[in-house]
């Protein structure tokens, strides 16, 4: 059974978007995503990606006190994020696929995150639209989350 991208990471937040992984894995997943978003992130960015996140999801970091504790002193774990970045490449070559086969304007299906149904894809909308709130978006992708 092959799973989604956006059903993994709802099945890994679950429905209260209580992250479900170790502390280190949670560090993990803040680097990566402080990566994508700019290659050569800073402490500061680090820091601010976990905190951000942790307003728009549960997160128990125990034993360590804070995120800057577990930035600090935690080994981060990268088994789920390994995963999570094969699932965005089998997405992209899905995508990529789609739109060499039948153009550019190619209907993308599921694949489609601002336009599915699926569920994941709802919760995604819905996670980055929180975000918004904490996160400064640029102004095309800012007018993107205002139409959803």
């Amino acid at each position: 059974m092959r799973m989604g991208f956006l059903t993994f990471i709802g099945k890994l937040l679950g429905l209260g978007r209580r992250f479900r992984g170790t502390p280190e894995q949670y560090l993990a997943m803040v680097q990566y995503m402080a990566k994508k978003n700019s290659p050569d992130y800073s402490k500061e960015e680090l820091l601010q990606w976990g905190e951000v996140m942790q307003k728009v999801m549960k997160v128990n970091l125990q034993p360590y006190r804070d995120f800057k504790d577990l930035a600090e002193n935690g080994i981060p774990d990268d088994s789920m994020v390994e995963k999570v970045d094969q699932k965005v490449n089998e997405i992209n070559q899905r995508k990529d696929l789609k739109q060499a086969i039948y153009g550019p304007n190619a209907d993308l299906g599921d694949d489609d995150v601002l336009k599915s149904d699926d569920p994941g894809s709802i919760f995604a909308r819905k996670m980055v639209k929180d975000l918004s709130e904490h996160v400064q978006f640029s102004q095309e992708e800012q007018r993107k989350l205002d139409e959803l």
